[in-house]
């Protein structure tokens, strides 16, 4: 039989405010949960796909709280870094019964259908997080098109620029991005689109397998929510370390068995780290592992020292990280990235 839990408990406890005797009892209600039947089971279709997007939403909402606690000290002495990666999993959880009482929200479906557009206008690369978990890294002057919550059955996005995906496994929803004629289609994988307006369209992937296609018709950014395109008129697919190239002149696709253009090292994840080490030697060794040239012309960022273990990242993701905690910013120009402190 499910125990009785008051909602002011469960919200003190996504609140962190709960004491001990509470905490005990919010997961002794939990776990009365443990043997009892779906509860789902009476929504209808479209109401448990709006509670699964809901619930999607929340969960990335904890993801980016977490990413926002990474630490890192630095000094102009020795320090210590703790790095924290933590996802609250039992509150996610949590969140899911809670709603199943009663208590989601009711969500149109116009609501659901919203677009978002992010410019990015900066000098950095942007990083947004979508409904699924995905992640893009849009460059700068880059326009991405989405929708807030992504539909029943596709996931659709609309990129002009430069962007790395780096997209939720979901076998059920592929996930496709319209980048001018070209159409780029995945279900879980890390690719990099390049379709600046005066430059050749090319798809680069790093990880998984990726399918560009060209289309008798473009889908315009407008159109996100409606069905997945079908009948290319020709496509390839592509696996790691492999790129296509759009002609525009012959509106045909070529298959390269490897990519050309090495600035695509940046999004290769690595291992590094440092050991109070001065941030020109950080430079050095990030610059040689990633293939590019990372410099400081600022006394303030070059005298600072490093403390910190970097694990399975790409050079953006470092520099996010570094960006954040050490009150800096950085321009990337193709292979060159310079920072600078913004105190």
């Amino acid at each position: 039989m499910k125990k009785k839990l008051s909602a002011d408990i469960l919200e003190k406890y996504f609140k962190g405010d709960c004491n001990e005797n509470e905490i005990a009892e919010v997961n002794s209600w939990y776990n009365s949960f443990e043997h009892d039947e779906d509860d789902i089971s009476a929504l209808s279709d479209r109401e448990k796909e709006l509670f699964r997007d809901l619930m999607l939403n929340n969960i990335r909402d904890n993801i980016q709280k977490a990413e926002t606690s990474n630490v890192i000290n630095l000094n102009r002495k020795k320090f210590n870094r703790t790095l924290v990666y933590f996802i609250t999993s039992a509150a996610a959880i949590l969140l899911i019964v809670f709603f199943l009482k009663g208590k989601m929200p009711a969500v149109s479906p116009a609501a659901n259908e919203e677009e978002l557009v992010v410019n990015n206008m900066t000098s950095a690369i942007q990083k947004i997080t979508l409904s699924d978990g995905s992640k893009v890294w849009l460059s700068p002057n880059s326009q991405l098109t989405y929708l807030k919550v992504f539909a029943a059955h596709s996931r659709q996005v609309s990129l002009n620029g430069e962007a790395f995906f780096e997209v939720t496994k979901d076998h059920a929803r592929p996930f496709s991005i319209y980048s001018g004629k070209i159409t780029t289609k995945v279900w879980g994988t890390s690719f990099r689109i390049k379709s600046y307006k005066n430059d050749i369209p090319k798809v680069d992937v790093v990880t998984g397998k990726v399918s560009v296609s060209i289309y008798k018709a473009n889908r315009a950014a407008t159109d996100l929510s409606s069905p997945v395109q079908t009948d290319p008129v020709q496509e390839v697919m592509l696996t790691p370390n492999q790129e296509a190239v759009y002609n525009k002149g012959l509106n045909t696709l070529k298959k390269n068995a490897e990519i050309r253009d090495t600035t695509i090292n940046i999004w290769k994840k690595t291992t590094v780290s440092f050991d109070n080490a001065p941030m020109a030697e950080v430079f050095k060794v990030l610059s040689k592992k990633f293939k590019v040239h990372i410099w400081s012309a600022d006394k303030k960022v070059n005298t600072d020292y490093l403390n910190a273990d970097f694990t399975d990242e790409s050079l953006p993701a470092i520099m996010e990280m570094l960006k954040n905690t050490m009150d800096v910013n950085y321009a990337v120009n193709g292979n060159e990235f310079v920072l600078v402190s913004n105190k």
